[in-house]
């Protein structure tokens, strides 16, 4: 499946800049769009912005996760779940990873969940090391 065939199952998408798009998330209802669609190299990554879970999403329009990833990246999904007992080991870019978890927090606060102590720790060892980082 293409990114073609993928955005052609949502509503109102419009292109806001190089592989990034929005449109009406089909998992609430939705006046005005709401939905990030993002293409990152082999992956296309879903945001809604009212706070749907992708799985959702995906669930409205008739696609899987699996239909997000490419051949490629299918068949390195099936070689790490087919080593590991079915659990998922592929590698993870620890700065990527970082972002991930401020780009959560923020998303958590705009949608009024507090923080656990323990997603606190989270969230400034990400801040620290992310520092680290850039100097």
């Amino acid at each position: 499946m293409n990114v073609n065939d993928i955005l052609t199952r949502f509503d109102n998408v419009r292109l806001m800049g190089e592989g990034k798009y929005m449109c009406h998330c089909p998992a609430h209802d939705d006046r005005s769009p709401s939905l990030s669609i993002k293409l990152t190299g082999d992956r296309i990554l879903f945001h809604c912005f009212a706070g749907c879970d992708t799985e959702s999403v995906l669930d409205a329009v008739g696609l899987s996760f699996r239909d997000l990833f490419s051949d490629e990246s299918r068949a390195a999904y099936a070689a790490a779940t087919a080593c590991k007992g079915n659990k998922l080991h592929l590698p993870i870019d620890p700065v990527e990873q970082d972002r991930m978890v401020l780009r959560l927090a923020r998303s958590d606060l705009k949608a009024g969940k507090e923080h656990s102590l323990e997603d606190r720790a989270r969230i400034e060892l990400a801040k620290d090391r992310l520092r680290e980082r850039a100097q």
